[in-house]
Parts: structure tokens; C-alpha cells; sequence
């Protein structure tokens, strides 16, 4: 599956405060894309959303309760952290120059899945203590694992910290002329650019492996009809000694 949106996103590059805005503009694109692997994430989530149905399911032999309700509440809540964590996109826009690429991303995530943050806990609650009002004999203990739960959710809807995190903007730039790998994956919708890199004397010292950490990356994602123009782009801009190779993008468990 690719990995950009099916919708086209606007160009946002007008609105962007670019570091090098006086060098002319050869190409700028804009795109939504998941920056993980779906099929790990997918994987994952999966008993997450099926032992609730199952639990939904034997528990409507016997009627609707509140069991039932408790179990659709948990299909529900995993079922927003698969789309949150597996399935969240990012805003990428792109700005290049005769000389330099320009990168600016953000998490697409809106403000209502942070009022959901603060709001679901509640509704946790209020399950947790009508069970327990019409079920005396279920034990406090058993109870103990989704009140935590709610409360965790609640701190992370509540802190600015963890919104600032995920919502404020990235900016990054690079020198064409310095690339050293150059691989296009039209699979996943993306060209993937490295660049050398080297740690800061005070930080290798303490870095178990330093060499892994001599070059960065960039990621380039285009939709379909952008493809073309993205790659030609690229190709122009390697240095001679360089090809852009064909590939497969393998993304880690996090990202």
C-alpha cells in the first residue's frame, strides 16, 4: 500500500518560514504520509481489538450488560491508539533550491484527539463504578488495571507537553552537493536520502557505537502524480559520482 494520502493536500510551502527563502525555488510539494510500518502496527493492535469482540460477543449469550458495554469501551480505545500510533499521518512539506532542500513536518493529529484524551477516563470511570455498584463480587483489584489506565490517559490529555511534542514543527535542511545514497522505493511512495554526519565530540564519548550514527537521513514522500517530477527533481540534483538506485524502505517497529 502506499503511504501518502488519497486526498491532495494544498501547498502549504507559502506559509512556511524557510531558512534559505531568498535562494529561488526550483520545486516545493506538500503531502500527508504514515512514517511507520502499518503492516507491524497492524499486527500488534490486532489481539487488542479482537479479545474485546470476543468478550462482547459471549457476553451477549447472556444479555446485554455492563460487561458488554466495558468491552465495546475497550474495542473503542484500542481501536484509537492502532489509528493514533499505526496509523497517524504527518504533514510534510518540501522546498528545494539549486542548492539546498528544505524540510518542514508536523503530526496531523487534531485537537479533538486531545479532548478525547480527557474526556474518555471519565467515561472509564463511570463504567468502573457501575460494575462494581451492580457487582459487588467483582473484586477492587480487578477494577484497579482500568482506573490506572484511565488515569494515565488523562495526564497525557492534560499535559501541553506531550501536545506540544507531537504537533510542533520540525524544520530541517540540506546541501544536494553532500549526498551520499539516494534510493527511490515507489512502493511506499518515497525517496530516501543520506547525508554524512558525525556526533559532537562530548556526545560520541558516550555513545556505545558511535559509526552508526555517521550520516542522516531524509525521507521525500510523493503521491502518484507527483512522482515524476519528485525523481527528475532528485536525479538532477545528485553529484555525478552518484546514482538514484531502486529499493524497498524497511521501517523500524517505531517509525
Amino acid at each position: 500500500m502506499r503511504r501518502t494520502g488519497w486526498k491532495k493536500t494544498p501547498d502549504l510551502s507559502a506559509q512556511m518560514n524557510w531558512t534559505y527563502a531568498s535562494d529561488p525555488t526550483v520545486m516545493t510539494w506538500t503531502v500527508k504520509a504514515v512514517n511507520r510500518s502499518v503492516a507491524f502496527w497492524t499486527a500488534f493492535f490486532s489481539p487488542l481489538l479482537v479479545i474485546p469482540l470476543i468478550a462482547l460477543i459471549a457476553t451477549l449469550f447472556y444479555g446485554v450488560s455492563l460487561l458488554s458495554w466495558l468491552a465495546i469501551f475497550c474495542f473503542l480505545f484500542a481501536l484509537f491508539l492502532y489509528v493514533k500510533v499505526g496509523l497517524e499521518r504527518t504533514v510534510y512539506v518540501y522546498r528545494a533550491t539549486n542548492e539546498h532542500l528544505e524540510i518542514c513536518q508536523w503530526q496531523d493529529i487534531p485537537d479533538m484527539v486531545f479532548t478525547f484524551l480527557r474526556v474518555f477516563p471519565f467515561l472509564i470511570a463511570g463504567v468502573i463504578l457501575m460494575l462494581f455498584i451492580s457487582s459487588p463480587v467483582l473484586s477492587i483489584a480487578a477494577l484497579v488495571g482500568p482506573a490506572l489506565l484511565g488515569i494515565l490517559m488523562a495526564s497525557f490529555g492534560a499535559d501541553s507537553n506531550y501536545k506540544k511534542m507531537y504537533k510542533d514543527l520540525d524544520q530541517q535542511n540540506y546541501r544536494w552537493d553532500e549526498l551520499i545514497e539516494a534510493m527511490v522505493d515507489s512502493h511506499h511512495g518515497l525517496i530516501r536520502l543520506r547525508w554524512p554526519y558525525e556526533l559532537p565530540p562530548e556526545i560520541a564519548i558516550q555513545v556505545e557505537n558511535p559509526e552508526q550514527y555517521y550520516y542522516q537521513g531524509a525521507l521525500l514522500y510523493f503521491r502518484k502524480d507527483q512522482e515524476d517530477k519528485v525523481t527528475q527533481l532528485v536525479k538532477s540534483k545528485l553529484p555525478e559520482s552518484l546514482a538514484l538506485e531502486e529499493g524497498l524502505h524497511k521501517y523500524d517497529f517505531s517509525g
